[in-house]
C-alpha cells in the first residue's frame, strides 16, 4: 500500500516495484487509508486478473465529468488485455498529472469474465483564496498574505502552511506585534480540487520602544541621536519607524559630508515582562569627505548633478568613476572637445579627512563646423542615419554643437547595428575627426565613412513542427521571407512572435530553433524548427473574492471561457480589464495545478474589493471681484468680498455591486453655497438615474460607453448676490470621470 505522504516520485517508483513483483490489490470494503497490503493466500486471486480483458474502468473519488478525460490520458484502455507494463505506465501517468497524492489500483471480475479496474485516489488539493482575519492594519492584510508565500493555484501541503505561519510571525514581530497568536483554518472544495486558507490574527498589545543605545565612534550623544532618529522610549515598535531611523542618522553625517558614514542596528532585543524592545545603534561616522573641482570654474550645482555620490548618498569606486566620466562628458558639451578629467583620492588619517579631486584640463573650445555621412547606399537620405546620432553640428539650440568620443562611438555601434539588420552582415563604418575645418581654428568636422559590403538575403525558408492549424488566429507574418533580409535580430524578432502566438493559443511549452545555412550568391537558407508541445485548454473559470459585486459585472470582463485555449494574454486582459472597472484593489489570475499534465486547466479569478466609501474634507477661503451692472439697472449684479470655504466630498464605489459610482460635493461658503450629485455607470444603457427635483436641468444622452449623470445645486446667500454664477447641469456624457481613492 502506498500511504498517505508519499512524494510523487517516491510514490511511482513504490508502485512499479510493487506491479513488477506481481501483486495486484483485489477490490477492497475500506478506504485507501485503512487498506493493509494483501496477504500471500490473496497472491492467486490477484493473478486471475492478469490477462484478462479490461471491461470497465472507474475511478473512485473522481467526478463523473472528469472521468472520462483521465480514461483517455491512460496507456491503457478498456477492451484491452490487462498487463504489469501498461498498468505501471497508467499509474504514472495518473500520477504526473497531480491530481492525486495518494493512488491505488484495484481489479474485481465481472459476471461475464472481464476485469473491472478501480483506481481508488486521494486527491490533492490547490491553493485557492488566502484572505486575513484580524490584522492591524500595520501590516497591512495584502502584506501578511504576501509572506505567507503561498501562491495562487499551486499544490497544497503541510510544510508550506507551516513556513507560511512562520513567516507571518516574523512579520508580526518586526512589526511590534511580539505577543501576536496566528492561527488559521481550511476549507476545502473537493469538487475543484481546491483549499480556500483564512488566516486568524490576534495581534495583542504592540511593543513600545525601551532603552536606546549607541556604540561606536559617534559623533552625538544618546539623546540627540534620539531626536535625529525620531525614535524615543514608549514609541510603538515597526519596521518601518527602525529604518527610517537608521537613514535619518546616516543623512545627518551625510550633511555634514560624511559619506562613509556606517549606521546599522547592532542588536534589537525583545524583553517580554515589559513588552519592550531595547535597541543598539553601531555608528561609525567614516572620515570627512570633501569633493573639489580644479582647473575649471563650475557651479555646485553641475558639481552634484554629475558626481553621483550626492544622488545616491553613498561613496565608492563606481560612483567616482561616473563622475568622472560625466564630468568629461560636461565640458564636452560645452565644446571642450579636447578636456580631460583626472580623479584623484587622498587620505589624512590625522585629520580623518579623505579628499576626491576631480582636475579638469580643459583646453580649446571647438565648435562642430560640419558633420558629413558618405557611402550610404541603402539609406539614400542622410537624414535618416543622422537622426539618430548624438554627435550634431552647431545650430541655434547648440551653438557649438555635441560632440565627445564617447558619443561619436556610440554612434558608430548604432549605425552598424542599423546595417546588420537589414542584412549587411559586414558592414564596416570608419570615422575622422578634422580640425581646423576649413583653415578656421577650432573648427572641427566629422567625417564618417560606410562600407556597406554585400547584402545578405534569405534564399530558402521552410517552418517545420507548426502542425496545429489554428483557423481563428491566422499564423503571424513573419520578418524572415525568400528575398528579404537576412539578419540575426530579424530572427529574433521572429521568435518572439512565434512563441508569443503559441503561448496565446494554448502551447505554453513551445520551444523555438532556428537554423541557417549559406548558399550561393550571398543567400542564407533558414529553417524554423518548432516544437509545438501539448495543446492546454480551459476547463473552468474560478472566481473567488467577491463579496458586494454581481457577479455578471465579473463574467461581463472576463476573457477566459470555459473550453477555450489557455492564452497568457487573456489572463493579462482579463486582470487589465477587472483593474479598469475601478473597485478591485487587487487581482490575481493564476492557473490551478500548472505543473500537471492534465490537458485541461481551472483557470484561477481572486479579486479583492476596494473600499466603498471615500471622504474628501477641506477648508479654506474664496474671494470674488464682483461684475458691473447694466445701465438700465439700478441693482448691481455682482459685489466684491472674500469668505471662508469648506468642502466636503463622498463618493461610494460599486454602488448596488455594479460597478456604479454616486458622488455627493459640496461647498459652503457665505458667497455662494454649492452641492453636486453624480451618478455613473458603465453598462451601456442607463436603467436608473438619481434626479432629485432641481429648478434647472438639462439632459444629454451619450450614445454608450461609461455615463455620468449629475444635479448641481447653486444658491447664493440673500444678503449679497454673487455676481457671478457657474452652473453644472444634469448631463450625460461620454468619458470617465474623476475617481476619489483613498
Amino acid at each position: 500500500m502506498l500511504r498517505k505522504g508519499l512524494t510523487r516520485g517516491c510514490a511511482v517508483v513504490a508502485i512499479a516495484s510493487f506491479l513488477l513483483a506481481g501483486k495486484l490489490c483485489p477490490a477492497q470494503a475500506g478506504g485507501a487509508d485503512t487498506y493493509t497490503a494483501p496477504a500471500s493466500a490473496q497472491l492467486e486471486k490477484d493473478s486471475d486478473c492478469w490477462g484478462s480483458a479490461v471491461g470497465r474502468i472507474v475511478f473512485l473519488g473522481v467526478s463523473d465529468q472528469d472521468q472520462k478525460a483521465l480514461r483517455d490520458s491512460l496507456p491503457l484502455h478498456e477492451g484491452e488485455s490487462l498487463d504489469r507494463g501498461r498498468l505501471r505506465d497508467s499509474l504514472r501517468a495518473l500520477f504526473a498529472t497531480g491530481r492525486f497524492a495518494d493512488l491505488r489500483a484495484e481489479c474485481e471480475r465481472s459476471a461475464d469474465g472481464k476485469a473491472i479496474l478501480s483506481f481508488v485516489t486521494s486527491p490533492n488539493f490547490f491553493v485557492g483564496r488566502v484572505s486575513v482575519d484580524g490584522g492591524p492594519g500595520k501590516p497591512s492584510d495584502s502584506q501578511i498574505v504576501n509572506a505567507s508565500k503561498l501562491q495562487l493555484g499551486e499544490l497544497y501541503a503541510s510544510d508550506k502552511m507551516d513556513r507560511a505561519l512562520a513567516n507571518i510571525q516574523r512579520l508580526m514581530e518586526e512589526n511590534g506585534f511580539y505577543r501576536s497568536a496566528i492561527t488559521h483554518s481550511e476549507q476545502q472544495n473537493p469538487a475543484i480540487q481546491q483549499v480556500e486558507v483564512a488566516f486568524h490574527i490576534h495581534p495583542g498589545d504592540p511593543a513600545r520602544v525601551g532603552n536606546i543605545a549607541v556604540q561606536g565612534k559617534s559623533l552625538y550623544s544618546p539623546g540627540q541621536i534620539e531626536n535625529i532618529a525620531h525614535l524615543h522610549p514608549t514609541d510603538i515598535v515597526s519596521a518601518q519607524k527602525a529604518s527610517n531611523a537608521i537613514e535619518r542618522i546616516r543623512k545627518k553625517y551625510q550633511q555634514q559630508n560624511r559619506w562613509l558614514a556606517q549606521v546599522s542596528i547592532a542588536e534589537k532585543k525583545y524583553v517580554p515582562t515589559s513588552n519592550t524592545v531595547d535597541y543598539t545603534f553601531e555608528i561609525e561616522p567614516g572620515p570627512l569627505v570633501k569633493i573639489t573641482v580644479e582647473g575649471f570654474r563650475l557651479s555646485k550645482g553641475t558639481v552634484k548633478r554629475s558626481v553621483p555620490v550626492y544622488e545616491e548618498g553613498a561613496l565608492d569606486d563606481d560612483l567616482l568613476n561616473e563622475g568622472q566620466r560625466n564630468l568629461l562628458n560636461h565640458m564636452q558639451s560645452r565644446g571642450y572637445f579636447d578636456a580631460a578629467v583626472d580623479l584623484r583620492r587622498e587620505s589624512d588619517p590625522k585629520q580623518n579627512e579623505l579628499r576626491v579631486t576631480y582636475k579638469i584640463v580643459a583646453g580649446q573650445k571647438h565648435k562642430v563646423a560640419k558633420v558629413e555621412i558618405t557611402g550610404n547606399k541603402t539609406f539614400s537620405r542622410v537624414e535618416d542615419l543622422r537622426a539618430a546620432m548624438q554627435v550634431q553640428e552647431a545650430s541655434v539650440l547648440l551653438p557649438h554643437g555635441r560632440y565627445s568620443q564617447a558619443l561619436l562611438r556610440a554612434d558608430i555601434r548604432q549605425m552598424e547595428y542599423q546595417y546588420h539588420a537589414n542584412g549587411y552582415s559586414q558592414a564596416k563604418i570608419e570615422s575622422e575627426v578634422e580640425d581646423g575645418y576649413r583653415g578656421r581654428r577650432n573648427w572641427i568636422a566629422v567625417h564618417i565613412r560606410i562600407n556597406e559590403g554585400p547584402r545578405t538575403l534569405v534564399g530558402k525558408f521552410q517552418i517545420t513542427g507548426n502542425n496545429t492549424n489554428i483557423p481563428e488566429d491566422p499564423f503571424p507574418v513573419l520578418n524572415t521571407m525568400p528575398g528579404q533580409p537576412f539578419s540575426d535580430s530579424l530572427i529574433a524578432e521572429d521568435r518572439d512572435h512565434l512563441l508569443n502566438y503559441y503561448f496565446n493559443n494554448g502551447f505554453p511549452n513551445a520551444t523555438f530553433e532556428a537554423t541557417a545555412k549559406p548558399a550561393a550568391d550571398n543567400l542564407m537558407d533558414v529553417t524554423f524548427n518548432i516544437h509545438e508541445g501539448e495543446r492546454f485548454y480551459v476547463d473552468r473559470v474560478l472566481v473567488s473574492g467577491r463579496e458586494f459585486t454581481k457577479p455578471y459585472v465579473i463574467n461581463h470582463e472576463l476573457q477566459v471561457r470555459a473550453n477555450d485555449d489557455l492564452s497568457q494574454i487573456d489572463l493579462l486582459d482579463t486582470q487589465k480589464k477587472l483593474y479598469d472597472l475601478g473597485i478591485f484593489s487587487q487581482v490575481d489570475t493564476a492557473v490551478q495545478n500548472p505543473e500537471g499534465t492534465e490537458k485541461r486547466k481551472n483557470v484561477l479569478v481572486q479579486v479583492q474589493e476596494a473600499r466603498r466609501y471615500t471622504f474628501n474634507y477641506g477648508l479654506g477661503f474664496e474671494f470674488q471681484t464682483g461684475q458691473p451692472g447694466s445701465t438700465n439697472n439700478k441693482q448691481p449684479l455682482g459685489a466684491s468680498g472674500v469668505s471662508p470655504l469648506a468642502s466636503l466630498d463622498v463618493s461610494r464605489l460599486n454602488f448596488l455591486g455594479r460597478a456604479h459610482t454616486i458622488t455627493f460635493e459640496s461647498r459652503v461658503g457665505r458667497l455662494q453655497q454649492r452641492g453636486l450629485i453624480s451618478y455613473e455607470e458603465l453598462e451601456p444603457d442607463l436603467h436608473r438615474i438619481f434626479r432629485p427635483h432641481a429648478r434647472r436641468d438639462h439632459v444629454h444622452l451619450a450614445a454608450a460607453g461609461r455615463r455620468r449623470a449629475s444635479w448641481t445645486s447653486d444658491q447664493p446667500t440673500p444678503e449679497r448676490r454673487t455676481s457671478q454664477h457657474h452652473e453644472l447641469p444634469l448631463q450625460l456624457s461620454p468619458g470617465q470621470s474623476q475617481q476619489h481613492t483613498n
